[in-house]
């Protein structure tokens, strides 16, 4: 399929299916690799800005090979964590890295949609994502199921490529995003699923453009934070007391 022409959520989705399953071995490498080893920083910030206490019960939305999961415990090692992603290839990963942690007990792998969590309302104490927005048919419809399911006061923070704005950097950036990141995907065999991630990036709204979906939604405390001159941003909100989601 070309990627510039999904006609429904359903052709996004079975697209973005495919491309999970053919880099799932290698996704965790890849991930170190393309970000200069910045990626366990990134997702060390993120999971601190959840506020996580002990015993708490943590949702991690789209959590692929479970990276985000294990450095949620490594931080609270008492959580619960539910870890939900739609591709059983990511999840196998990610099942292989919780037992060789020994975090089995701690940890619950479900297959499911993220745009339809399959919870009940005010489930959890916090909720997180990482690398995933991009990917998804509906950035709102996610974000605003996160809400739903985390207890009022509850924190959600999504960690995501963001779009450097700084004059020479950007330049750096959009460079090796459309020409090196290609060759590096031939080198692995996989252009295909490769050539994604430039083109997902590019699609991806402005930090400051999905900021505004967050309020719109009612989070409260809404932010975000630039993390390696813009390279990723980390969105963060409070679920609300009375929410516009909790009371649909």
């Amino acid at each position: 399929m070309n990627t510039k022409e999904f006609k429904t959520y359903a052709d996004k989705e079975q697209f973005v299916q495919g491309v999970f399953s053919n880099i799932a071995k290698n996704y965790d490498l890849m991930n170190t690799v393309l970000s200069f080893g910045q990626d366990y920083f990134w997702r060390k910030f993120s999971v601190k800005a959840m506020n996580i206490g002990p015993h708490q019960r943590v949702l991690d939305v789209a959590c692929g090979t479970c990276v985000f999961t294990k450095e949620a415990l490594r931080q609270e090692p008492t959580l619960k964590v539910e870890a939900l992603d739609f591709n059983s290839e990511m999840l196998d990963q990610g099942r292989v890295r919780i037992e060789d942690a020994g975090l089995i007990d701690q940890v619950n792998l479900v297959q499911g949609d993220a745009m339809a969590l399959p919870y009940a309302d005010n489930t959890f104490d916090a909720a997180m994502s990482g690398f995933a927005m991009r990917n998804v048919p509906d950035i709102k419809q996610v974000l605003s199921e996160m809400q739903r399911v985390v207890k009022p006061g509850g924190k959600v923070v999504v960690l995501e490529l963001a779009k450097p704005s700084m004059f020479g950097f950007k330049q750096l950036y959009n460079f090796y995003f459309s020409y090196i990141l290609p060759i590096i995907g031939k080198l692995s065999k996989d252009n295909s699923s490769y050539a994604w991630l430039p083109e997902s990036l590019r699609r991806y709204p402005h930090q400051s453009e999905i900021l505004e979906i967050w309020k719109s939604l009612g989070y409260e405390n809404a932010t975000y934070h630039e993390l390696t001159g813009g390279i990723v941003a980390v969105h963060e909100g409070v679920v609300p007391e009375n929410s516009i989601v909790n009371n649909k």
